[in-house]
């Protein structure tokens, strides 16, 4: 969910089209193997964009998934080529989960979304929704571009300039490589780890986890299966530097 830059059609077409395959790898089966096994009833998918991550959650755990985005584009496209009889799409307006009762969310997840929005009252609010719907207990998993890596450049993207030092919320240039000769420019922001731990916990969130996963993290042997899973061995610097970062939180 990148603020409106995704009702615009051509770009949403583009992510679509965009090879996840190092989220992925660092991050979403990260997610996958949290919740599988676990006994949850509905997992929320906060800022689902086209779907992708949605319905593999979908594949690989029991519970019944509530994606939502703010882009219709978005959610048009998740229903038309990734539905799934335990995920429901919709559109979420003014940040707010009207629809959805406190108390009642077995676990919620939010990809590339805070990264994406200028305001941090916004992504306050954001995270004080989702905390509200969260049955206690339950984990809230971030996962966002690592801001400690900044301007380097990585197999699939290159968030920010080479060698700049970027402010708190500076505006910074995206360019994921959709295709041979194709990238997709997209405008983010550039979010210290600070603020997502103090709005974590001002939103009520504790026990908050940040972790940084590497490729360096995995045996020979596994990275021999994800390179046949994925058809995919173009790694460059997430070899040894953390493109992505994640965080846990429990309410």
């Amino acid at each position: 969910m990148i603020e409106n830059m995704f009702k615009n059609n051509k770009i949403a077409d583009q992510f679509n089209r965009y090879n996840d395959v190092l989220e992925q790898v660092l991050g979403y089966d990260k997610i996958f193997s949290f919740f599988s096994g676990k006994s949850i009833d509905t997992i929320l998918d906060y800022g689902c964009g086209p779907g992708k991550v949605s319905l593999r959650l979908a594949q690989q755990t029991n519970a019944h998934i509530l994606a939502v985005d703010e882009s219709q584009k978005m959610i048009n496209l998740a229903k038309t080529e990734r539905s799934h009889k335990n995920v429901v799409y919709g559109v979420v307006e003014n940040d707010s989960l009207k629809d959805v009762q406190e108390n009642t969310i077995g676990g919620a997840i939010a990809c590339y979304v805070f990264i994406n929005n200028h305001s941090e009252s916004r992504i306050q609010h954001i995270m004080a929704e989702i905390y509200r719907v969260l049955q206690p207990g339950s984990c809230f998993i971030i996962l966002d571009t690592n801001p400690n890596t900044t301007g380097i450049p990585f197999s699939t993207f290159q968030n920010g300039v080479t060698s700049k030092h970027y402010g708190y919320g500076e505006s910074r240039v995206e360019t994921l490589h959709v295709s041979q000769g194709e990238n997709l420019i997209l405008h983010d922001f550039h979010w210290p780890n600070r603020m997502y731990e103090n709005n974590l916990k001002k939103a009520g969130f504790l026990n908050i986890q940040v972790t940084y996963p590497v490729l360096s993290d995995f045996t020979t042997a596994q990275l021999k299966e994800i390179k046949k899973r994925y058809h995919y061995n173009g790694w460059t610097n997430e070899k040894t530097k953390a493109p992505f970062i994640m965080y846990q939180a429990i309410k």
